[in-house]
């Protein structure tokens, strides 16, 4: 089995987004906060900018 990995882009921007919102759960963030708008505004715009980049597999 070959892991294959690929920069993150738009389309796989929302389960990124969600697996960030459930670390930061994890990492003792309120639930009575909507994270979601912040943070697709913040990726969108540093993807957009080039100074965000991930990789995904």
């Amino acid at each position: 089995m070959s892991i294959e990995y690929k920069r993150l882009t738009e389309n796989e921007l929302d389960i990124f987004i969600e697996m960030r919102i459930n670390q930061l759960r994890e990492e003792g963030a309120k639930e009575d906060i909507d994270l979601k708008p912040a943070l697709k505004d913040y990726y969108s715009r540093h993807m957009t900018e080039g100074t965000f980049v991930s990789w995904i597999y």
